[in-house]
């Protein structure tokens, strides 16, 4: 009995199919990834400038002028609560504050006036389209990174309006 040879036509579409998986599963994984693995896929945004109200990364902690209260302690990180439902965090046995999360103040906006509550459209305006989207905690995320200073900008989104604000130096792993 002669065996049939395998069509051109069959093996193009498994072919097909394995790069069309392939692809879907990237995306996927792309949009579930950590931050920093979108770096390369976007443009550097010059963040130098940037803060979250009077705050900068970079700053120290005793120079806040609020005084902040210890939070949760994570083996690397050290967390202070701000009264204004703000979040900042320094390496342990540091000073200086490596990141910032807003999560409701309307005053604690950016540079360029983002605040919680302002529209993703806001965001896209104020810097621009070369940003990063991926999704953490049921969140759509859209980031900014400068990678002459290596810090991160991101805009936590729910019904396409900024829920939280994060500005980190990109070596904080969440």
């Amino acid at each position: 009995m002669r065996k049939k040879s395998f069509s051109n036509g069959w093996l193009f579409i498994i072919i097909f199919i394995a790069v069309g998986l392939s692809y879907g599963i990237y995306h996927i994984y792309l949009y579930n990834a950590p931050r920093q693995s979108h770096y390369s896929r976007v443009s550097s945004s010059n963040l130098e400038q940037e803060r979250l109200g009077d705050i900068q990364l970079l700053q120290s902690l005793g120079s806040l002028t609020q005084a902040p209260k210890p939070r949760d302690d994570i083996d690397r990180y050290q967390y202070y609560h701000l009264d204004n439902e703000t979040t900042v965090a320094t390496a342990r046995g540091d000073d200086k504050i490596i990141l910032i999360s807003v999560y409701s103040d309307l005053k604690m906006s950016t540079a360029k006036g983002i605040h919680v509550g302002s529209s993703v459209d806001d965001v896209i305006e104020a810097y621009g389209s070369s940003y990063y989207k991926r999704g953490e905690q049921g969140a759509d995320i859209i980031g900014y990174v400068d990678e002459i200073n290596h810090w991160n900008l991101e805009f936590w989104l729910q019904d396409r309006k900024v829920n939280m604000i994060r500005y980190s130096v990109d070596s904080v792993v969440m």
